[in-house]
């Protein structure tokens, strides 16, 4: 396995699943329902070009949350890769670093043909390489960074048009915490990502609230659905949907839109860590739980051992790891790199 050189763990070689977050500059609130809509297709778009699977996602109005799996990229033959970029580009004109649908099909078709290798358009005189187009366009295919650039980047660009402005919208890069791809650590995070929208009491139900993944996959999204069948390892999205809605609202919770708990209040928090009491785990993902974001790594000891034991550079001399246990509730076999130990849930 070789890792990325960015600021953050990035594996490289091996599927990997990471719970992203990202918030917009001096907490603007600018994602209303129509820039919701629009961020969730260029979402969509990015992640069949870049090979990477949404398996949750909630868009509030001034941040983001996603549950994403990267696989290690295999490189594609030119029709897989025509139908990516295809897919890229069909949300309109294609960025700077890409090339239009129709004349990459054409570079590789004549390419493969006669070994032609200079193609010119009668927009662009350039020289056209095959050779340097595929290694251009598959270079930024199975790299979560990458992924989380363009797609943010694609954005920033449509928004900056529709508005007229011109910049950065974005306070940062992104957070990013490892997870297990197991079914428990990463149904943890999808349930804890779907109920962003009842912490800010917006809904009471994730079902009600069609930004989230949870809600699309209600209102009958395919893809949507496809992301919680990876996620429980089953094929049928009624299992699915019946394991998920156990863990948002525990065990014979009713049907969506039947349930009604919101966000867990101050003085029951308050109360059960001054007792030392836990919450239940409905309870605890009602609330900001930070382990989730800035843990570093989610999952089993066994995991979490093995990351220390690959990738010691990822872990600090005077700060060493010690796979800590979740205060708060009672969150199974989980545990996070980072033991957090002022305010580890709000």
């Amino acid at each position: 396995m070789q890792l990325s050189e960015s600021r953050r763990p990035v594996f490289r070689g091996e599927d990997a699943v990471y719970h992203i977050v990202s918030r917009v500059s001096c907490g603007k609130r600018i994602f209303g329902d129509e820039t919701k809509e629009e961020f969730v297709a260029i979402l969509r778009r990015q992640a069949v070009f870049s090979g990477v699977v949404i398996l949750a996602y909630c868009f509030m109005s001034d941040h983001f949350h996603l549950l994403v799996r990267v696989s290690p990229h295999k490189w594609l033959s030119d029709g897989e890769l025509i139908e990516r970029n295809r897919a890229l580009s069909s949300g309109g004109k294609c960025s700077s670093r890409g090339i239009d649908p129709g004349l990459l099909e054409r570079i590789l078709l004549d390419d493969q043909r006669d070994g032609t290798t200079d193609t010119r358009s009668s927009n662009n005189a350039d020289r056209y390489d095959a050779r340097e187009w595929r290694e251009k366009l598959q270079s930024r295919m199975g790299d979560v960074s990458c992924f989380m650039r363009e797609t943010k980047q694609r954005f920033g660009i449509w928004y900056n048009q529709q508005h007229g402005n011109s910049g950065t919208i974005w306070a940062d890069r992104y957070k990013s915490l490892i997870v297990e791809p197991s079914r428990e650590a990463m149904a943890m995070i999808a349930a804890y990502i779907d109920l962003n929208c009842v912490r800010a009491g917006l809904v009471s139900d994730p079902a009600d609230y069609r930004f989230c993944s949870y809600g699309a996959a209600v209102s009958g999204s395919l893809l949507a659905r496809d992301g919680y069948c990876s996620v429980y390892g089953v094929e049928s999205w009624d299992v699915a949907s019946s394991m998920h809605r156990d863990l948002l609202f525990g065990r014979h919770c009713g049907n969506p839109g039947k349930v009604r708990m919101g966000r867990t209040s101050p003085e029951r928090l308050r109360r059960a860590l001054d007792d030392d009491e836990k919450l239940t785990l409905q309870e605890a993902l009602r609330c900001r739980v930070r382990y989730f974001t800035d843990g570093m790594a989610l999952g089993s000891q066994p995991y979490l051992a093995r990351l220390l034991a690959e990738h010691p550079k990822w872990f600090s001399e005077k700060r060493k790891p010690v796979f800590a246990k979740m205060k708060g509730a009672d969150w199974g076999g989980l545990r996070v790199v980072r033991n957090l130990v002022i305010a580890p849930i709000l």
